[in-house]
């Protein structure tokens, strides 16, 4: 049974994610400055989609990989730790390269709505930097003492940081599809 939960978490959560983008998707006109029918970003700005897909998908890999080995009974191991080191590098790039993006993004001429999720979407992202950054110290010292308690408190770090990604991922969703932001118009 524990089994059958854990495999079909992860499609549900992804199709109730995407499914979410689909119903709520609204198109919101941006009265720009006739001279600006065309936004132009930076370099910089498009190192920020693909560095998101692997923070998205090394986390869930590795939040898998723990209940598999969880209901196997094995203990973390190399290959487990290598995920998780990925994982943690995968959020903290995501995070650099969305602060870095921000700092473009705040100065277009966008709602106050999109706006204010602009401003969330970063603050949650640095919350999930630290997150993750932790989770992997926690981790590194459980590879010298492997105390219970502290593979315990990772794993709770890491049910936690993925969480926070699912609804990173659906506040930067709404940034893209709703308000085309970080879309060339």
């Amino acid at each position: 049974m524990k089994r059958f939960i854990i495999i079909s978490c992860a499609p549900l959560l992804f199709f109730l994610f995407s499914h979410a983008h689909k119903e709520h998707a609204v198109q919101e006109e941006v009265n720009l400055p006739s001279a600006q029918t065309k936004v132009e970003y930076p370099e910089t700005v498009k190192l920020h989609p693909p560095a998101v897909h692997f923070a998205i998908a090394l986390p869930l890999f590795a939040l898998l990989l723990e209940g598999l080995y969880h209901i196997k009974g094995r203990k973390p191991d190399e290959v487990e730790f290598f995920t998780l080191l990925l994982a943690s590098g995968a959020v903290i790039a995501a995070s650099t390269t969305g602060y870095i993006a921000h700092e473009s993004m705040e100065n277009l001429p966008i709602s106050q709505q999109a706006l204010e999720i602009l401003h969330t979407h970063e603050t949650v992202g640095l919350v999930l930097a630290g997150v993750f950054a932790l989770m992997f110290l926690l981790r590194f010292i459980y590879a010298f003492k492997p105390i219970p308690m502290i593979h315990h408190l990772y794993v709770l770090l890491l049910l936690t940081g993925v969480a926070g990604l699912l609804y990173q991922g659906n506040l930067g969703g709404k940034l893209v599809y709703d308000f085309g932001l970080g879309v060339s118009r």
